[in-house]
């Protein structure tokens, strides 16, 4: 195994392997345990920052182990600029977030080594996901990120607004992340290859498929729309602020929310010359960019201020490639890193004020410069970033974003003039809520909520939110030290060459129209000051996760009328219902396929297969009338053994067809059957034996039963008859036997068949058996019998106990 190899284990599989282990060692480590996690960013940036320098940036760079090579499935990695840029990110915000967890969680907090363990298990998610090169893997990745994120968000599980948050995230970005496969899918059923190096340098043939690209493409992007919560999707990511401040910092400013700037980056080249590109990006981004800034300015909540403010960003983001132009774009990554910079500084600070006061209210807030003079410097930064004031990255990114949009404004037409509008005004909002998130925190006097439970918050805590606000400051004072990074980051087909950054152009139009921004921005928070932010709310009508919820609530009250409509809870009586449209459809399928070529499968029928073989005819005679005796016998006991009978002479009539596998699956089948069916029955109350004297199916449904169980028999007998009169030329099972050595190294046909040909549908049969088995298991250990229960009699015995129960159903 080459370097290369063991470092790409290193920084993505490792952390993988390493959740578990933390999860355990948090038993043992308690609070300390937060320090054996922070080894593990640590090693991932280090291994990532190593793996650039090897490579020989700007270029690429394909590590691959097989995993299912005939389906075009393997374990296989892309670095270049992108995946290196985005897993830096993770990692290198990671090493910050961990470190901030271990002085913000103290010892109140429970499960130190469950946190750890599921905010690892995100980081390796997410760098999985930035770094595959096999589609299939990505969505792998993206999903594992989804089911991470929902253990971090409920992880308060004992709070409603936690169980909330993390049932919206799971339903919203899981449901999405299937139309993300869907598209996936169909593009490898026109390009016959999953691999994104290969997609990347052989291009889409969009004009022989069209349409059928296009769908794809748009599967793709609402995939993209669910997990960056572009509207209407956005309502999740505010209700996710119920996780602890940590996951919030890592969540929003450098990890699962990107998941969608970074597939609209990575598959830019692909689709960037379909018509229905920068419309469906732009209209969807953009008018989701001004949206989430005027909740932003309507909230009052520290946290849904910010979180509204990251589906603003996110909005632009992916906008930006919607109208990026052909030959690609420029300033992606200074966006991108200007929204990490402010955003997890942010957050950081929102989580000490609040740990500080045990505030969360901004009407509530004010005065803390004097308790938290760092803090208070920290935020100022933080809050000029997202302002776009001079000195920081925040302006370098508003002005680059002014003249760009400006540029689309000209090359889109109304749809770059509805583009424009949209940031202008987004711009004019986020400097209004600026202004309001710093001044309410820090300036004026304090209040009473905060004399209250202030307490002071260590140094150590303020040093990632600290070190943040400073590399927002020193590259915006400095943007020349950007200019190598950006240049070796470089990706062909997604960018073009970048022209360096500078903090003086001239007297612009996009000066001017930056300094009108601020001034009415400041205007804006003016005004809220002097009327308390009483106009301040968000409309009820606006509030999509109450529609959400309300909509979870109605389907589960529909689902439970259809069960009782169609007698889903009753076996008894939903087993007819589920024969009765088997017969109905496949039935009628049937009917209509035969009636044109019943006479030519006539004449091919070979009639000497019918002819009688004497042991297998006495064999199936015995069946029968096992069968028989189980609908003219009454009591269970005897069904029971009859039903068994029938069973165990199946299995003989393997034997009879040279089916040595299949029998031994029947016997076994059967003996488990029956000792499950036994087991249960001596768990019922007794009286369950009133079945027989009171549950007697009325003659009316005897004669439906007959009528469906002739139908079923009808239906497979004349399957086997249509199949045997019209052989398929090329037969499955002919394939599997001249293949079963050389493919699946194996000489048994039937094995190799479970284990290997279709060995994930046998994985498949297997998690359902234990998952029905768990819950039977869990059935079971409920129930317990009462005294009273017992008293009733001897099951199966006439007693007291009976008389009793039939006097109580009267």
């Amino acid at each position: 195994m080459d370097t290369n190899r063991i470092l790409l284990l290193l920084a993505v599989v490792l952390p993988l392997l390493a959740a578990p282990v933390i999860a355990l060692a948090g038993r043992s480590l308690g609070r300390r345990v937060g320090w054996f996690a922070f080894a593990f960013p640590v090693v991932s940036v280090a291994v990532l920052l190593l793996l650039a320098a090897r490579m020989g940036l700007p270029g690429s760079l394909v590590i691959e182990w097989p995993w299912i090579p005939s389906l075009g499935i393997n374990f296989s990695f892309l670095l270049d600029g992108l995946s290196l840029f985005f897993a830096l990110i993770v990692s290198g915000v990671g090493v910050l977030v961990f470190f901030y967890a271990n002085f913000y969680l103290d010892d109140h907090h429970e499960h130190h080594g469950r946190f750890y363990c599921y905010l690892t298990l995100f980081m390796a998610a997410m760098l999985g996901t930035v770094l595959a090169n096999n589609l299939m893997l990505l969505f792998v990745f993206w999903e594992l990120t989804g089911l991470a994120s929902f253990l971090l968000i409920g992880f308060l599980h004992h709070e409603e607004k936690s169980r909330v948050g993390a049932r919206q995230a799971l339903l919203l970005t899981g449901f999405t992340g299937l139309l993300l496969l869907a598209g996936v899918i169909m593009v490898w059923q026109v390009t016959g290859t999953y691999d994104l190096a290969t997609l990347l340098g052989s291009g889409l043939p969009l004009a022989e498929h069209k349409d059928w690209l296009t769908v794809a493409m748009l599967l793709m992007l609402l995939g993209a729309f669910g997990k960056s919560a572009q509207f209407p999707l956005h309502f999740w990511l505010p209700n996710a602020m119920a996780a602890p401040t940590p996951v919030s910092a890592y969540l929003h400013s450098a990890t699962m929310v990107k998941l969608g700037v970074f597939l609209c980056a990575r598959v830019f080249p692909l689709f960037v010359e379909n018509e229905l590109w920068a419309p469906v990006l732009a209209a969807v981004a953009f008018s989701t960019m001004l949206f989430g800034a005027v909740l932003a300015l309507w909230s009052h909540d520290l946290k849904a201020i910010l979180a509204y403010s990251t589906v603003s960003q996110l909005g632009y983001l992916i906008g930006y490639y919607g109208l990026g132009p052909l030959q690609g774009v420029e300033y992606d990554f200074l966006h991108i890193l200007n929204h990490v910079f402010y955003k997890g500084c942010l957050f950081m600070v929102a989580g000490i004020v609040i740990h500080a006061t045990g505030v969360q209210d901004i009407r509530q807030l004010g005065g803390l410069r004097r308790r938290m003079p760092w803090l208070a410097g920290i935020c100022l930064v933080a809050a000029a970033t997202m302002a776009g004031f001079p000195g920081t990255t925040g302006f370098l990114s508003k002005e680059t974003m002014l003249k760009e949009i400006f540029e689309a404004m000209n090359g889109h037409g109304a749809l770059g003039a509805y583009a424009t509008a949209c940031v202008v005004l987004t711009s004019l909002v986020k400097v209004a809520f600026s202004f309001r998130f710093f001044a309410n925190l820090f300036l004026g006097d304090e209040t009473e909520a905060v004399k209250a439970h202030f307490h002071a918050p260590p140094l150590a805590v303020q040093l990632p939110p600290l070190l943040l606000a400073g590399a927002a400051l020193l590259l915006g004072v400095w943007p020349g030290l950007l200019a190598a990074p950006f240049h070796w980051l470089t990706v062909e087909g997604l960018h073009q060459p970048t022209p360096p950054l500078s903090l003086w152009h001239g007297v612009t139009r996009e000066l001017l129209v930056s300094v009108a921004v601020v001034l009415l921005g400041f205007g804006v928070f003016i005004l809220g000051q002097r009327t308390a932010w009483r106009w301040a709310a968000i409309p009820r009508a606006l509030r999509f996760d109450d529609f959400f919820e309300r909509g979870l609530e109605l389907f589960s009250k529909f689902t439970k009328w259809l069960t009782r409509f169609l007698r889903a809870d009753k076996p008894v009586d939903y087993l007819p219902v589920i024969i009765a449209f088997m017969l109905s459809v496949v039935g009628g399928f049937m009917v209509l396929a035969l009636r044109p070529v019943l006479g030519e499968l006539a004449t091919r029928w070979e009639w000497n297969m019918l002819a009688p073989h004497p042991l297998r005819s006495f064999v199936a005679a015995l069946i029968s009338l096992a069968v028989i005796g189980v609908l003219l016998l009454r009591r269970w006991t005897t069904q029971l053994i009859l039903l068994s009978v029938a069973g165990f002479l199946t299995t003989f009539y393997y034997v009879l067809y040279r089916a040595p596998d299949l029998a031994l699956t029947q016997i076994l089948i059967e003996v488990v059957t029956l000792f499950l069916i036994l087991i249960l029955l001596g768990r019922f109350p007794r009286s369950a034996e009133l079945g027989e004297i009171v549950h007697r199916p009325s003659p009316l449904r005897k004669k439906l039963n007959v009528v469906l169980s002739l139908g079923v028999g009808v239906l497979m007998t004349t399957f086997i008859l249509w199949f045997n009169a019209a052989p398929h030329e090329n037969r499955l099972g002919r394939f599997f036997a001249e293949n079963t050595v050389e493919l699946a190294q194996g000489s048994n046909t039937v094995n190799t068949i479970l284990v290997d040909f279709r060995g994930f549908d046998t994985l498949g049969e297997i998690t359902v058996l234990l998952i029905a088995m768990l819950g039977g298991i869990g059935l079971l250990m409920r129930y317990k019998r009462t005294a009273a229960e017992y008293r009733e009699g001897p099951l199966g015995q006439p007693g007291m106990g009976i008389q009793h129960s039939e006097e109580k159903l009267k």
